[in-house]
C-alpha cells in the first residue's frame, strides 16, 4: 500500500509510457545511458502527469547505494600538461579527500592529459568505473592559450563542480574566491597601517583569468581617494625586475599589493628591504614565504569543501550535464598580518570602503 496515495509513481509513468520502470527511473535521473530524446519524452510525460520525486526516498536510496557498494568515488581532475602537481592542486586535493572521507566518499585522481593515454580514454575509464561526479580545480595556464578555455570532458555524463571560474565553456557550478572583497579588505588593512601610496601589480594573464575583479575594486578605491592619475597600475605580460623597480620608484610607492610572491621576490632580489624601503601585501597567501607575508588567505581548503558539498547535492538530484542555472558560490578569504608590513598599533581601526560614497569625491 502506498504511503502517499496522491503521489504519481514510477510504475504509473511506466504503464502510461510503455517504457520499463528502470528506463523511467534512469531518464528522470538524467542518466546519459538513456538517449536524450527519450529522456525529454519521459520528463514531459512526468510533468503532464504531475510526477514529483519523493525526497525522503531519494535520500534513502542515496544512503543505501553508498552502504551497499562501498564508498562512492568522485573524480579529481588534473588538467595540467606536466606530471608534477602544483601546490594549489595538492592543497585542494588533500582538503577534498579529507572531507570526502569523513562523509563516506572516496576521491580518485584522473589526469586528462596523461601522455600514456588520451582524454577520450580517460573519460571512458571514469564512465566505466561508475564515477558520476567530478571536481575540477582551476584549469592550468597552458590551456588558457587556446581560443576557448575548456577541457575535453564528456560533460553530459557527469555532475561537475569547478574550483575557481577559469572555464569559459561550459558554465558549470563552481566555488571561487571573492576577489573584489579581498582587494577592499587589503586596502582597508593597509590604510589602517597608515600606508597611502598603495601600488597594484600583477601579470596580465592573471588579470584576465580573474575577470578583472581585483582591478575593478582597486580602480574604485583609487577613484574614491582621488588618486586615479597618481597611482598607475603595473600589468606586464611577465615580471621584469627593472620595470618593476622603476614603477615603484617613479610613483613613490610605500607599499605594493600583488597576487602571489613573484613581485615580492623580485623586490628583495633588487635590493629593497621589506618593509623598511617598501612594504608588500599579497592577495593570495600561499606557497614559499607565505607565513612571512601579510595578505589574504583565500582558504582554498574551504573552497574544496564547498565544492564537495555542491557536488553531493548534484549527485543526489542526478543533475548530470551542463546545468541551465549553475550554482555559483563565492567565499571570502581573510587577512593575516605578517612581517612584510608595519605591525598594527592598538589604535588599528579599519575603514569600510564599501560603504563610502563615491559621489562625495567627484572633482577631486
Amino acid at each position: 500500500m502506498s504511503r502517499n496515495p496522491g503521489r504519481v509513481t514510477i510504475g504509473e509513468l511506466a504503464r502510461k509510457s510503455g517504457f520499463s520502470k528502470a528506463t523511467i527511473s534512469m531518464a528522470l535521473r538524467n542518466s546519459a545511458k538513456i538517449p536524450q530524446v527519450t529522456r525529454d519524452r519521459i520528463k514531459l510525460l512526468a510533468k503532464e502527469m504531475g510526477y514529483r520525486p519523493d525526497p525522503e526516498r531519494a535520500k534513502l536510496m542515496a544512503s543505501i547505494s553508498r552502504k551497499s557498494g562501498g564508498d562512492t568515488v568522485i573524480g579529481f581532475i588534473r588538467s595540467g600538461r606536466e606530471a608534477g602537481w602544483t601546490p594549489l592542486e595538492r592543497l585542494c586535493y588533500e582538503a577534498l579527500t579529507e572531507h570526502a572521507d569523513q562523509n563516506g566518499y572516496k576521491v580518485d585522481v584522473f589526469w586528462l592529459f596523461d601522455p600514456k593515454t588520451t582524454p577520450e580514454k580517460v573519460n571512458n575509464f571514469m564512465w566505466n568505473r561508475g564515477i558520476e561526479g567530478l571536481v575540477i580545480p582551476m584549469v592550468r595556464s597552458l590551456n588558457f592559450q587556446k581560443d576557448l578555455r575548456t577541457l575535453p570532458i564528456n560533460w553530459e555524463k557527469f555532475c561537475c563542480v569547478e574550483i575557481a571560474d577559469t572555464l569559459e565553456y561550459p558554465l558549470i557550478s563552481n566555488v571561487r574566491h571573492n576577489h573584489f572583497t579581498a582587494m577592499f579588505q587589503s586596502l582597508a588593512q593597509l590604510e589602517a597601517l597608515s600606508y597611502k601610496r598603495i601600488g597594484f601589480c600583477m601579470e596580465s594573464d592573471l588579470q584576465r583569468r580573474t575577470h578583472h575583479r581585483w582591478t575593478a575594486a582597486y580602480f574604485l578605491w583609487r577613484e574614491i581617494r582621488g588618486l586615479s592619475r597618481e597611482l598607475p597600475v603595473y600589468f606586464p605580460e611577465t615580471y621584469k625586475a627593472k620595470s618593476l623597480t622603476d614603477w615603484v620608484t617613479k610613483n613613490a610607492l610605500d607599499v605594493v599589493i600583488s597576487p602571489g610572491v613573484e613581485a615580492y621576490e623580485l623586490l628583495i632580489e633588487s635590493g629593497f628591504k621589506v618593509p623598511k624601503d617598501i612594504a608588500f601585501a599579497t592577495l593570495d597567501r600561499w606557497g614559499q614565504h607565505a607565513d612571512q607575508i601579510s595578505g589574504i588567505d583565500q582558504d582554498m581548503a574551504g573552497q574544496a569543501v564547498a565544492a564537495f558539498e555542491i557536488l553531493v547535492g548534484l549527485l543526489h538530484r542526478r543533475s548530470f550535464g551542463v546545468p541551465e542555472k549553475p550554482t555559483r558560490s563565492v567565499l571570502t578569504g581573510h587577512w593575516l598580518h605578517a612581517s612584510t608590513t608595519r605591525k598594527p598599533k592598538k589604535s588599528h581601526k579599519l575603514v569600510t570602503i564599501e560603504t563610502e560614497n563615491l559621489v562625495e569625491f567627484e572633482g577631486n
